[in-house]
């Protein structure tokens, strides 16, 4: 890495001014040689992207962890009874849902690198407290605390999206950070650590080792994530400016003011796109509550035993991992295909769901647990979708709102998914995977209003003001437009992509 300048580092604002300066004057060349374009971008891959995949795969681990830990026994040593395991599993998202308000605040007033390294070591800390519950008021209170310190990961992800990283760019990306390591390894993992012959019981071990490595994490997120590429303590200060200069032509803002608009949020509740993608929201989380909290417990039910259900449950989340990493990769070759990916990948997951409901488990084992594998392509549409939300949101409160947003319909969704498995419909469920049907249906009407809600609009907006301008008018643009914190909809130069 080059070394940096012993001058003090510009503010995000300064930067950004000197850019707008040096294009009005003419200084600034816009058209970033390709080789420095890539070597600025190798950077922040290599800095940002372990940061922000390490913080959301330990979420999902320690969420996996619980399923994993009923298997090792958690439900018989803590007492549960009825419906108390479920409860278990939506109490995380009462907690989740009551942060997420504050976070609208919080999020744009600490730089998220502290703010989110923050969160990880309280929640890493809670992970350890749950190996010392002996009951399910002890569990429930943990549980809720999980969800606090959770809740600003997905809004905080989302904006580092917007700063970072080009439109074309963001897919892949999104794909990377919410990706679905920890159920390919949750279940090894957890296979090791049932062969580990100490004083405590196996799943007391589990939260114990994955609430430790988060806290390591944690710390390691607050001293090295920066706010913006403005502030990157990697970058010289021809890099921030290369770095700002590829992410302003996204004109979504580039996180230079920290104070909330209510137009901006009253403009979010006018635009048809948020409700849209909301019920989207609330439908895969649905489903992400019956594979996240379930899936362990269906696979048991075939007649296996815990450590080979552990195991057997890995393939679904490697098909998730291989699903998203192929499809967000056509994404860089074929421009505004995302929605239709979307639409796809969610028929695809309702397939294998299909397959889970009516095929008779103990006539066709394998081919019911294909089925369960076949759901893996539900992280797939969640994935497409944020990656949309970030690429066309653009304002400064109305990308804090939506995000948080997200994040509130999410944790409805997930607290409303668990009640579908009714313990004495265990291992088949046969309402949670209805459930899980018919939200497959629902994610894939809504890809394709979508879709026509976009390609509308930049039709209408092409008619009215002309088609967008490229270069450095363009990224003018886009440095005005954070300037003036103005909104997708308020600035006619936008376009949607889709």
């Amino acid at each position: 890495m080059e070394a940096q300048s012993k001058q003090p580092s510009k503010s995000h604002d300064a930067v950004a001014d000197d850019i707008i300066a040096d294009l009005r004057q003419g200084d600034l060349d816009t058209e970033v040689p390709k080789a420095e374009s890539k070597r600025v971008l190798l950077k922040i891959d290599l800095v940002i992207m372990p940061l922000i995949v390490l913080s959301m795969t330990l979420a999902f681990l320690d969420k996996n962890g619980l399923a994993y830990a009923a298997i090792y026994g958690l439900e018989t040593d803590t007492h549960l009874q009825g419906q108390q395991y479920s409860w278990l599993g939506s109490i995380f998202y009462f907690g989740y849902l009551g942060m997420e308000f504050p976070n609208l605040w919080l999020i744009t007033r600490f730089p998220i690198g502290r703010y989110m390294g923050g969160c990880l070591v309280a929640w890493g800390g809670c992970l350890c407290l749950l190996a010392a519950c002996k009951n399910f008021a002890g569990l429930a209170t943990i549980r809720f605390l999980l969800g606090v310190f959770e809740a600003a990961l997905l809004p905080c992800l989302l904006l580092v999206n917007t700063r970072w990283y080009r439109r074309e760019e963001q897919p892949l990306r999104t794909a990377f950070w919410y990706n679905t390591l920890a159920g390919v390894f949750g279940g090894i993992l957890s296979y090791a650590i049932g062969h580990i012959s100490g004083s405590l019981a196996t799943w007391k071990y589990i939260f114990l080792i994955y609430g430790s490595v988060t806290i390591v994490a944690g710390v390691a997120v607050f001293f090295t994530l920066p706010n913006s590429p403005a502030t990157a303590w990697f970058l010289s200060e021809k890099e921030k400016k290369i770095a700002l200069i590829r992410v302003s032509e996204n004109q979504t803002g580039l996180g230079s003011h920290k104070d909330i608009k209510l137009n901006q949020i009253l403009d979010a509740l006018a635009d048809p796109k948020y409700y849209i993608l909301m019920i989207f929201v609330i439908a895969q989380a649905i489903t992400n509550a019956g594979i996240t909290n379930f899936n362990p417990l269906i696979i048991s039910g075939y007649g296996f035993s815990q450590a080979k259900t552990t195991l057997l449950a890995t393939p679904q989340a490697a098909v998730a991992m291989v699903a998203q990493a192929l499809i967000t990769a056509l994404t860089f070759y074929v421009p505004n295909i995302r929605c239709l990916l979307w639409v796809l990948s969610s028929l695809i997951a309702m397939a294998g769901a299909i397959m889970v409901h009516v095929i008779n488990q103990e006539a066709n084992c394998n081919a019911s647990l294909a089925g369960v594998y076949i759901m893996g392509f539900y992280n797939v549409p969640w994935v497409l979708a944020l990656s949309l939300q970030t690429s066309n949101t653009a304002g400064t409160g109305k990308k804090s709102f939506v995000s948080i947003s997200i994040a509130v319909f999410y944790a409805v969704g997930n607290i409303i998914g668990p009640q579908f498995f009714l313990e004495s419909q265990s291992p088949t469920y046969p309402l949670g995977i209805g459930a899980m049907l018919c939200c497959f249906a629902i994610m894939a009407v809504t890809g394709i209003i979508y879709f026509s809600i976009c390609l509308t609009e930049n039709r209408n907006r092409d008619s009215l003001h002309g088609t967008i301008d490229h270069g450095s008018e363009r990224v003018l643009a886009g440095l005005e437009a954070d300037i003036d914190d103005l909104t997708d909809r308020e600035n006619v130069r936008f376009r949607y992509t889709y």
